[in-house]
């Protein structure tokens, strides 16, 4: 069986690749820089649901996925986090977030916004160049 991806998640959110444990994807909200790692394990909800060595390479995603985030988007702080509340499948997101974004210093989900599609050559730039960062890191491969 292969491994499937909430339809909540895929619908709103392209794809960049696969590292060892998880999927990565960019969100299509051109109001904030997101990215998402769903863990390709089947039926997981939350993190502690993970084996030992899951949990471990989980958080080294995470942190390899944050350290990308803040070199290639330079932001004043990222947020990070599970809720899984409209989800329930584990995905952990990494947002980067400025002093002048529109919600500053609220949470992005705290305020119920639409989210604003990047434009057609915007987000096919930022594909590849996430993409060629993703799958080069030299952390997992």
């Amino acid at each position: 069986m292969s491994f499937l991806v909430d339809d909540r998640i895929a619908s709103t959110c392209f794809e960049l690749g696969d590292w060892p444990l998880s999927r990565v994807f960019l969100k299509n909200n051109a109001e904030f820089p997101w990215l998402i790692l769903v863990p390709r394990v089947e039926n997981m909800q939350d993190i502690e649901q993970l084996s030992q060595n899951q949990r471990y390479l989980f958080m080294d995603e995470i942190s390899e996925l944050s350290a990308i985030v803040r070199a290639y988007f330079k932001p004043d702080k990222l947020n990070i986090g599970a809720l899984g509340n409209l989800v329930p499948q584990l995905h952990m997101h990494v947002i980067a977030r400025f002093v002048d974004d529109k919600l500053w210093p609220h949470g992005v989900w705290q305020v119920a916004q639409p989210a604003q599609d990047y434009a057609p050559a915007e987000r096919d730039e930022l594909i590849q160049k996430l993409t060629n960062r993703i799958q080069s890191s030299s952390v997992f491969f």
